[in-house]
């Protein structure tokens, strides 16, 4: 026989009835209700879909270097590696105006060829004079980079910029990730190699910065690396390209930035943040950073591993000279 459930709240008559029946020995109490927690949520709901708006033709790398990058298209844009190309991609393969993109006030495009090295190319032809687009056609430009042409709404470009930050940025500092770092130093290497530019690289430590989470708990070593890259965010260029490339490890790339120029920024930094004060929980924390600076020009390095092996060992120069200071060439006598 089955077994019969009650709830006292709710069921005294059918108690009773049980009772009279003398069958009160199987009564049980109900299933128990969902917990608070987990019961759903009611909402007023609307209707998200009339928030996207008209929606408007993109360019998206889904091969290369570039790989994520959305691109909304204007009337006319050159594609190519310069960075006076409306649409910017950092391949090696990709001529400096590789492409002419047209699109008219109704949404249409058309793509052509500038007479790049490595050809522009639809469904393995190579393109001669010109390609109408049409949503979801895939150009090749060289032998790495995609390009999908695609209409795109608003949420829809929403997700995708969500996307391309996920896989570029830290999750916890906001500014780019090791990967990303690395990537745009050996772009950033042979352009300044090939235009004889200068190109100068920081790397900087956190001083005693695992004694902060020993002290205080990981939870305030967190706050320090964020407001400690806030900081620094203040005193860099737009042009500056900043990331963490280790737990409190940074690197900064600084184009046409020679030494000097350099050396200098790297001693505002310091004084920056060693003059800040940190609070946490009521208490005052002093945070200090050490940094090195090794400056590309020309073919003092023959390669961005050697301009970063160079860059760590001012940093580990400073360290040792007592840390909170910054070391270079310039200083190269630096002692404790």
């Amino acid at each position: 026989m089955g077994r019969i459930f009650y709830d006292p709240r709710r069921c005294v008559e059918d108690e009773s009835v049980v009772k009279e029946k003398g069958r009160l020995d199987i009564l049980e109490p109900a299933a128990p209700e969902e917990d608070d927690f987990d019961r759903t949520v009611i909402q007023g709901v609307e209707n998200l879909t009339r928030k996207v708006g008209k929606r408007q033709a993109y360019l998206i790398v889904i091969s290369g270097a570039s790989a994520g990058k959305m691109f909304k298209l204007t009337d006319r844009m050159v594609i190519g590696r310069s960075s006076r190309c409306e649409i910017q991609l950092g391949d090696k393969g990709v001529s400096r105006r590789h492409a002419l993109l047209i699109c008219d006030e109704k949404g249409n495009a058309a793509i052509s060829d500038l007479g790049s090295t490595n050809g522009t190319y639809y469904a393995g032809q190579q393109i001669k004079s010109q390609h109408v687009l049409k949503d979801g056609d895939k150009i090749q430009l060289g032998s790495t980079t995609i390009l999908k042409y695609s209409y795109q709404d608003v949420l829809e470009e929403a997700f995708h910029q969500h996307q391309y930050e996920a896989a570029t940025k830290d999750g916890l500092t906001g500014i780019y990730n090791k990967s990303f770092f690395l990537e745009q130093l050996d772009k950033d290497f042979s352009y300044a190699y090939r235009h004889v530019e200068y190109l100068s690289l920081l790397v900087l430590d956190i001083d005693h910065f695992k004694k902060i989470n020993d002290t205080y708990g990981h939870p305030a070593g967190d706050q320090v690396l964020r407001e400690v890259v806030q900081l620094i965010v203040r005193v860099l260029r737009k042009e500056d390209l900043f990331a963490r490339i280790g737990g409190e490890e940074f690197g900064i790339i600084l184009r046409k930035i020679d030494e000097k120029q350099a050396h200098n920024l790297a001693e505002r930094i310091r004084r920056t943040v060693g003059d800040h004060i940190f609070r946490w929980e009521g208490k005052s924390l002093r945070v200090t950073v050490s940094l090195g600076v090794a400056t590309s020009y020309r073919s003092n390095y023959k390669d961005t591993a050697s301009l970063i092996r160079k860059a760590d060992q001012y940093l580990y120069r400073a360290k040792n000279a007592g840390r909170n200071r910054a070391a270079s060439r310039l200083n190269d006598n630096l002692e404790s």
